[in-house]
C-alpha cells in the first residue's frame, strides 16, 4: 500500500494510477523509489506520507533525476 501526502489514508499503487488518470504508458514509465519494500515516492509525483520530512527527520536523502 501507498500513503500519498494530501489523501487520506492508504491506496493500492494501481488504485492510485487509476484515480490520477495514469495511461498504460505512464504506469510502465513511472519510477519508484521504495525502501525495505515500501514505496517511498511515486518520482515526480507524490510522496508517502509516512517518509515526509518533519521534526523528528535525522536523515535526508537528496536525489537530484538529470
Amino acid at each position: 500500500f501507498f500513503y500519498p501526502i494530501g489523501l487520506n489514508g492508504k491506496k493500492k499503487l494501481s488504485k492510485y494510477f487509476k484515480d490520477e488518470k495514469f495511461s498504460l504508458n505512464d504506469k510502465e514509465n513511472t519510477w519508484l523509489l521504495c525502501s525495505n519494500n515500501e514505496i517511498v515516492w511515486v518520482i515526480g509525483k507524490r510522496l508517502d506520507e509516512r517518509f515526509k520530512i518533519s521534526k523528528k527527520t535525522s536523515n535526508i536523502l537528496k536525489i537530484n533525476s538529470l
